[in-house]
């Protein structure tokens, strides 16, 4: 399946999923008077999804229109299992693509495991995105997180890690978990992530040329 990702214009210009705000009819304001690059719907729970009663409520936050493609469909959790399953949903809707959030800093959120929690447990990360990759059928999958959990030097080894993960996209809120948004992001570290995913990049293109 085409990886949409790969065909935007750099740079890009998206529409953030912001929970109770970027809603169907939200987005296709902007759909209409101002379109972005790429559009995501608010963050939907796995486990809500995939049981047939939480299905009947979270389905209306995956109504989307034409007009609002490249759609992506952003998924939250802690269960690799459910993931799986939660990706199958999303891509018989006709999604473009699934973005797992590893990045929200509420307290209800990291007291289940999920979101940025995720930050301290890439093992459990790893396995959620294979099984949304694998679920997914295709679609491109894309991770939102933050630079790290408590410290910005934890940004190096985390964003490494899941540039190592067969990602379509990576979106990094500059900001660690305990900080939420409480101070100006890190724009430096955005700079320092990229370094990273060169240094990766320059790295695999040696190995290659070895073999």
């Amino acid at each position: 399946m085409k990886n949409f990702w790969q065909q935007l214009n750099k740079p890009i210009f998206a529409l953030a999923p912001m929970e109770e705000v970027t809603d169907v009819a939200f987005r296709e304001m902007f759909a209409k008077y101002g379109k972005p690059d790429v559009m995501f719907t608010e963050f939907v729970n796995v486990d809500g999804l995939t049981h047939p009663e939480g299905y009947k409520r979270l389905s209306l936050d995956l109504k989307f229109t034409e007009a609002q493609r490249p759609m992506v469909a952003q998924i939250w959790g802690a269960n690799p299992d459910k993931f799986f399953l939660a990706a199958q949903i999303v891509a018989k809707l006709g999604f473009d693509a699934i973005d797992i959030n590893m990045g929200c800093p509420q307290d209800k959120e990291i007291g289940l495991g999920s979101c940025a929690a995720l930050i301290r447990q890439p093992e459990l990360a790893g396995k959620i995105i294979a099984a949304t990759i694998k679920g997914g059928g295709g679609l491109p999958v894309s991770v939102k997180t933050r630079l790290g959990y408590s410290k910005t030097d934890e940004m190096p080894a985390w964003i490494g890690f899941l540039l190592s993960q067969n990602l379509a996209a990576i979106t990094i809120h500059a900001r660690t978990k305990q900080e939420k948004s409480k101070v100006p992001a890190h724009w430096d570290e955005i700079t320092k992530a990229v370094r990273v995913r060169d240094k990766q990049q320059e790295t695999r293109d040696k190995n290659n040329r070895t073999l």
